[in-house]
């Protein structure tokens, strides 16, 4: 059961104002405009709808909301990161080939001892 995207856009009288409802696609139910969680009303059914249709616009086009950073902060980051990494590296070699003579079988520490022979 596909739905097709066909907008439309309606006022309900409420007393002696009007709520704008609207339905993004075909067969679905009419939903009102809310703002804050209630119902917005308006004096008019003209204001109703384009209401309504304010609404779809602001679903269907949400507000873009981006960080601009300066190139020269993002730059210190990534230094600052890197040179993190390199000194964890440079203690995770020095760990490794500290003390006795050290080897790597199949991706395994591998510690040497040299013993006496008897």
């Amino acid at each position: 059961m596909t739905k097709d995207f066909l907008p439309e856009y309606s006022q309900m009288p409420y007393g002696s104002r009007y709520r704008p409802l609207f339905k993004l696609f075909a067969g679905e139910n009419w939903r009102f405009v809310r703002k804050d969680g209630q119902p917005v009303e308006c004096d008019t059914a003209t204001q109703a709808i384009d209401a309504a249709k304010a609404c779809v616009k602001a679903i269907l086009n949400p507000v873009i909301r981006a960080e601009v950073i300066e190139p020269d902060a993002m730059l210190d980051e990534v230094a600052e990161w890197r040179q993190r990494k390199e000194a964890e590296a440079a203690e995770e070699r020095a760990r490794a080939f500290l003390g006795p003579e050290t080897l790597f079988s199949k991706g395994r520490q591998v510690v040497v001892e040299r013993r006496r022979a008897r």
